[in-house]
């Protein structure tokens, strides 16, 4: 699965919550590292408050209750095999969550979505029809890309809002694609995200409904050697 978001994912905001687990004194936002398939669960939450009014990640589950508990179920599912492969990475001491995908990564990201389609269906309000024709279809737009890295969740706890997090993951990802001379691309469903991924560089190579009825999607790429804007340090 990508999300955004996005693949990647919207950085939310919020109210501070000082009980949640992982929060370390400083949170320094510099602090990227893989994270472990037993810290998922955990993460998973995180995920799901930024990602908690994003239409790419509501809109396949239709009208369900428990929408909170089940788009967390979602990222569980999907994030525990990401992080075996070493694709989840954790900022800050777990108030960001970033899922970087490699370049030849395809195959293997399409066993995982085969594998854990059947658990997320099971959470949907259509078992899955929605989630499937979508996810089809942004892997349909991303497989005609040439070669590249894949940005796919960018989350920040809403409650770290502000604190440089997402800007460093995404620099840090920035990195990895500029380190190999590939572009890095994503989608998101948020159209405030747009102007912000094009300050770091990106721009829209598609813009589109997914089918059905589905949320519009903005399509973007970074080549490498992008520009970032200057205020972004």
């Amino acid at each position: 699965m990508r999300d955004s978001a996005d693949r990647s994912a919207p950085i939310g905001s919020g109210p501070a919550d000082g009980s949640r687990p992982g929060r370390p004194a400083s949170g320094d936002p510099a602090l990227i590292r893989p994270a472990s398939p037993g810290e998922v669960p955990a993460l998973a939450g995180v995920v799901a408050r930024a990602f908690a009014a994003d239409p790419m990640i509501t809109w396949p589950f239709g009208a369900v209750d428990d929408l909170p508990a089940r788009i967390q179920a979602m990222f569980e599912i999907v994030d525990s095999p990401y992080a075996a492969e070493g694709w989840i990475h954790v900022a800050a001491g777990g108030l960001g969550v970033m899922s970087l995908l490699p370049p030849g990564s395809a195959g293997r990201e399409r066993e995982i979505g085969e594998a854990t389609t059947p658990a997320v269906g099971a959470l949907t309000a259509d078992g899955g029809a929605r989630y499937e024709r979508m996810w089809s279809w942004i892997d349909d737009v991303m497989g005609r890309q040439q070669p590249h890295w894949l940005l796919d969740q960018l989350a920040v706890d809403p409650a770290a809002q502000g604190r440089g997090i997402g800007g460093a993951m995404l620099r840090f990802a920035i990195g990895r694609a500029e380190s190999d001379g590939l572009p890095l691309v994503l989608e998101t469903a948020v159209a405030g995200n747009v102007a912000l991924y094009e300050r770091f560089g990106f721009r829209v190579f598609l813009a589109a409904n997914a089918p059905d009825g589905g949320p519009r999607l903005w399509f973007m790429g970074r080549d490498p050697g992008g520009k970032v804007d200057r205020g972004l340090g």
